[in-house]
């Protein structure tokens, strides 16, 4: 496909910058995985003695099959689909192909024996997912949090002025703030590295009905429970037709909020260039405006914003939509879970266009000392404070009269302080706008 004509700029404009979502979120990667959730189930059948045992050259075969299967195979697949219309039997009517072109005829009886479509689809979706969190997106976020951390430790010690309600408050480091971003996503990366997924395999609604009707000898429990486990995932036995879209759920919560976080962190950046306190490299040839030459604008983190909200409209979309399921079954749920690499083509998006941003920044030391330096009204807090501490119950309302509303210059803090009597005070008159941050550096290096 011709990426200019894609309807979507996820498979167009974006497409060179998602491709390692390939294997995961496309349709040929959907075939893939149900093929292996056939064949590694049918190996399991072999293990408790439904199938005849599998000869080595057979298992040989079998894995060949996983092995090899590309575009080619995944064409086969829709050309029988487009005939009868339904997707996971056309993969069956595939394998029994591809078993009688190497072999394997004996076993035709067995292929997808006692599966309902919703066992080879959960599995393959929860296999999916697992694969693509450990792959693709811990690593992604394990980089971003590298520079968000590289950000607070290079630049602890570098005092800003504050704002509260957006106006100047007590000063605080570029360092600590951007800990305060290392810190929440840490914890969510601790969740999104021990997730685990759910799967089940138990038939039609969820109660081997076929299966121990026709095998009683075998424990089918213990076979469902196995054969999920075998797969990485976790099996979960009260279930209908469907797996309960819970444990998905639960994921894609994490991954709303670590979106939301970035969301956050992106549009404080914005602010924070915005106001001066980071300056963004020139590169030789980009264009900032049509018209305006000079301009180098924020466009990675507005990316990051429009891409973050984009995503997390899909997951909150999932949300709503699949916590409910009629009856035993119904299709709708399948044509929402297609858009999974929708929701996650945005967050990879977003995240990468906060990491380029990112490494386009750096702090403008000399304007957040100049700012600091034009504001000792900031330094009102500690001063009444320390009046309170001395048994002074009057201490606010005395600040309040002198600072509120007022710009105070380093001359006019000098004779405040000499008003009350506190000009005596080393703790005072060596105190500056720079040296008032609390433990803001310590912090940092708790990280």
């Amino acid at each position: 496909m011709d990426i200019l004509e894609a309807i979507t700029p996820i498979d167009g404009r974006n497409y060179q910058k998602l491709t390692s979502l390939v294997p995961y979120f496309s349709e040929s990667a959907l075939n893939k995985y149900r093929v292996i959730i056939e064949l590694k189930y049918l190996e399991q059948l072999a293990r408790c003695g439904v199938v005849p045992s599998l000869t080595k050259k057979e298992l040989d075969a079998i894995k060949h099959l996983i092995k090899s299967f590309g575009r080619k195979d995944h064409q086969e697949i829709k050309k029988i689909e487009d005939k009868i219309n339904h997707d996971v039997k056309a993969v069956e009517y595939y394998l029994r192909a591809k078993f009688k072109k190497n072999g394997l005829e004996r076993l035709l009886p067995y292929i997808h024996i006692g599966l309902t479509s919703e066992d080879v689809n959960n599995l393959s979706y929860s296999l999916i997912l697992a694969e693509f969190k450990e792959n693709i997106l811990e690593k992604s976020l394990d980089g971003l949090l590298k520079q968000i951390k590289e950000l607070a430790v290079s630049n602890k010690n570098v005092a800003m002025l504050g704002r509260t309600h957006g106006q100047p408050a007590v000063p605080t480091t570029v360092g600590k703030e951007m800990a305060n971003y290392y810190h929440r996503l840490k914890k969510q990366q601790s969740k999104i590295n021990s997730y685990r997924f759910e799967g089940k395999c138990n038939g039609a609604v969820g109660s081997f009905n076929a299966m121990q009707f026709v095998y009683p000898q075998i424990d089918w429990i213990k076979f469902s429970q196995d054969f999920v486990s075998s797969l990485g995932l976790v099996a979960n036995l009260y279930v209908t037709q469907i797996l309960f879209y819970d444990n998905w759920l639960e994921f894609f919560q994490i991954i709303n909020l670590v979106n939301g976080i970035l969301l956050d962190f992106s549009i404080n950046i914005w602010q924070y260039i915005m106001l001066e306190v980071f300056v963004q490299k020139k590169a030789k040839d980009e264009v900032g405006s049509s018209t305006m030459p000079q301009k180098i604008n924020p466009i990675t983190f507005e990316h990051a914003e429009g891409s973050l909200q984009l995503a997390n409209s899909y997951f909150d979309l999932f949300q709503r939509k699949l916590i409910v399921s009629r009856l035993q079954r119904d299709l709708s749920d399948s044509t929402v879970r297609r858009t999974f690499g929708n929701a996650f083509a945005y967050t990879i998006l977003g995240w990468q266009s906060i990491g380029r941003g990112m490494s386009k920044i750096s702090v403008n030391k000399e304007h957040v000392r100049e700012e600091l330096n034009n504001h000792w009204e900031i330094l009102a807090e500690a001063i009444q404070i320390y009046l309170r501490s001395k048994k002074d119950d009057k201490a606010y309302e005395k600040l309040k009269t002198l600072t509120q509303g007022k710009k105070i210059t380093k001359k006019v803090y000098g004779e405040i302080i000499k008003a009350l009597g506190l000009d005596k005070e080393k703790k005072f008159s060596n105190l500056t706008p720079e040296k008032y941050v609390g433990l803001a550096v310590e912090l940092v290096k708790k990280l």
